[in-house]
């Protein structure tokens, strides 16, 4: 697969998310509004891991502006979907998706029903078990991830790269009723992230839009500290975009192993000096956050 090699990276910083997109989507230009119309079929992710836990979850209004863009430039039907932990449908409600249909041509899909192409996850002794990935998302050429800026307890963080590939997996329902894909994925700190890597190489996004002002520090990706960073990220290159919210966050993009591996496999830069940064001084918006408990065991994926 020929990889694009895109260094441009969004920042925007401000408190109302809806315009933090509509201005980090028209900076991005007449190459957003190309990309749009040729788009064959477009697929907007957002990450719904608990419906009980609203702030865990992208704010309808992120979306919204993502859709403010979109229907100026195009009539045909968006798709809208996750593989949540819980209930993608009862996600759907509880947020009031349902509203966006407003603004365009919306169908809502529970990828948890998805058919399925083929897909795998590392074992722990790093061998590859099949676990199928979702057929909608493999097959839109215009996934669009739109995602709050979260600490995470497995990856460090939950970002565009986290949901757009653990959620996309379809795992069958427990008989707790969740859709637990941690099994498949929670093998070990490097298989996890090496499965995160190899994954996305093979089903990589075109779009990641990342909200810092929702974000999350602590125990995420449900259960930590939510915060407003004021910071909103959009890229075409979404493992930059993910390296440049990370280091936002405090932490050096080269210890979080999916980007490391991904910068391996030639979809960097990771490192905010190698990017191009229109907007806002990266320098001036870091924040140390709190980091996960689990933070020190992580980095034994080195």
């Amino acid at each position: 697969m020929e990889i694009e090699e895109n260094k441009t990276v969004v920042l925007v910083t401000g408190d109302d998310r809806r315009e933090l997109v509509r201005s980090a989507l028209s900076t991005l230009g007449e190459d957003f509004t190309d990309r749009i119309k040729k788009a064959k079929q477009i697929f907007i992710h957002p990450n719904f891991v608990s419906s009980q836990r609203p702030a865990a979850c992208t704010h309808i209004e992120a979306v919204r502006g993502v859709l403010d863009h979109i229907s100026l430039l195009r009539g045909e039907e968006i798709l809208i979907g996750d593989a949540s932990y819980h209930d993608t449908k009862k996600a759907f409600e509880i947020f009031n998706y349902q509203s966006l249909k407003r603004s365009g041509n919306i169908k809502f899909i529970d990828l948890n029903d998805d058919e399925t192409v083929e897909g795998y996850t590392y074992t722990a002794d790093l061998k590859k078990r099949p676990l199928g990935f979702s057929k909608t998302v493999a097959q839109s050429d215009m996934n669009i991830v739109v995602v709050p800026a979260k600490m995470h307890s497995y990856y460090i963080v939950s970002l565009s790269i986290k949901t757009h590939i653990i959620g996309s997996h379809v795992v069958p329902a427990s008989i707790f009723g969740i859709h637990a894909s941690w099994p498949w994925f929670h093998t070990g700190y490097k298989p996890a992230h090496m499965s995160m890597a190899g994954l996305y190489a093979e089903h990589p996004a075109q779009l990641a839009i990342i909200d810092g002002t929702q974000a999350m520090a602590g125990n995420g990706p449900i259960d930590g500290e939510e915060v407003n960073l004021r910071w909103l990220i959009a890229s075409f290159n979404p493992v930059t975009a993910d390296a440049l919210a990370a280091y936002l966050m405090g932490l050096l993009p080269s210890d979080i192993g999916y980007l490391y591996f991904l910068e391996e496999k030639g979809f960097g830069p990771i490192e905010p000096g190698k990017m191009e940064i229109i907007g806002s001084d990266p320098e001036t918006l870091r924040q140390e956050l709190e980091r996960p408990d689990s933070y020190p065991g992580i980095l034994e994926w080195h």
